[in-house]
C-alpha cells in the first residue's frame, strides 16, 4: 500500500462487503488516509477485526451487519453513517458474491435471482438511498464490477450478467449526477487474491487450482495483489480524479488483451 497522504482527513466513507477480502482492504486503506468507515458484512467477528485494523490505523469506524439484499440493512447502513458521521462523501459499493451455476439447459433461476439481488439490484437502492447526501457533499460512487461483466465466462452467466448492468449502472447514474457535481465510476477487476472463491467452494485444494489457472490467464501472469486494486480505489474516489466519471476501468494484469 502506498505512503499515507491523508487525502480523506474529514471524509466520510461507506464500504459494503468489508468484512473481509478485498472490501476489507479498502477499508484499512481508507482508514489509513483519515476517512471515517463504516463497514458492512454479513460476519460480525470479522467486521470486529476490521474495525480494530481500521481503528489502530487512526480512522474512526462503525459497522453494520447483515445482509446488502436486505432493505432493513441497508436502511439500518445509510442511517448509522448518518448518525455517526453526519454525512456521506464516498459510496464504495463492493459487496457481491458467485454462486455455482448450470447451463441454460438446466438453469438454476434461483442462483440467477439470489445473485442479481445481491450484485445489482442492492446497489442500485443503495446508491438511491445515499444520492441526495452525495449531492450535498459532492461526492462520488464507485462500484466494483468484474472483467466478468466484459468478457462472457461459461458457467457464470448470472454472475456476468449482473457485472454487465452495473457497469450500465454507473454509466447511467454518472450522466444523471454530473449536473449535481457527483461523480460515479467503475472499476472492473480481474482475479486478485482474496477469499472470493468461498463463493464457489470451500475445498482449499480446489481453490489453490483455481488461482492458479487464473494466473495464467494474465498477461502478466500472476495474480493481483489486494493493495494493487486498493490503491486505484483510493486515486478514483480521491480529487485526483475529479475530471473523471462514467468510466469502467479494468484493472486486469491484461486479461483482457491476452
Amino acid at each position: 500500500m502506498a505512503p499515507a497522504q491523508k487525502r480523506f482527513q474529514g471524509k466520510s466513507v461507506i464500504v459494503t462487503g468489508s468484512s473481509t477480502g478485498l472490501g476489507a482492504e479498502f477499508a484499512r486503506a481508507f482508514a489509513k488516509e483519515g476517512a471515517s468507515v463504516s463497514l458492512h458484512g454479513r460476519n460480525v467477528k470479522n467486521l470486529e477485526e476490521v474495525a480494530a485494523d481500521c481503528k489502530k490505523l487512526g480512522g474512526k469506524v462503525i459497522y453494520t451487519a447483515g445482509d446488502i439484499s436486505s432493505d432493513v440493512v441497508r436502511k439500518s447502513l445509510v442511517q448509522k453513517t448518518l448518525s455517526e458521521f453526519g454525512k456521506i462523501d464516498v459510496l464504495v459499493n463492493n459487496a457481491a458474491l458467485s454462486l455455482e451455476d448450470k447451463s441454460i439447459l438446466d438453469p438454476n433461476y434461483e442462483s440467477f435471482d439470489t445473485i442479481h439481488n445481491v450484485n445489482l439490484r442492492s446497489v442500485y437502492h443503495l446508491c438511491g438511498a445515499v444520492a441526495k447526501e452525495l449531492v450535498k457533499t459532492k461526492g462520488n460512487i464507485i462500484n466494483i464490477s468484474a472483467c466478468a461483466g466484459i468478457r462472457a465466462i461459461v458457467g457464470m452467466t448470472p454472475y456476468c450478467i449482473s457485472k454487465a448492468g452495473l457497469d450500465m449502472l454507473s454509466r447511467c447514474l454518472a450522466a444523471e449526477l454530473a449536473p449535481h457535481g457527483v461523480r460515479v465510476n467503475g472499476i472492473n477487476p480481474a482475479s486478485f487474491l482474496s477469499d472470493f472463491n468461498r463463493y464457489l467452494t470451500t475445498d482449499k485444494e480446489k481453490q489453490a487450482e483455481m488461482y492458479a489457472q487464473y494466473a495464467t490467464a494474465h498477461a502478466l501472469g500472476r495474480i493481483g495483489r489486494p493493495e494493487e486494486l486498493a490503491n486505484f480505489v483510493l486515486f478514483l474516489a480521491s480529487e485526483e480524479a475529479s475530471f473523471m466519471t462514467g468510466i469502467n476501468a479494468p484493472v486486469d494484469g491484461g486479461l483482457l488483451v491476452k
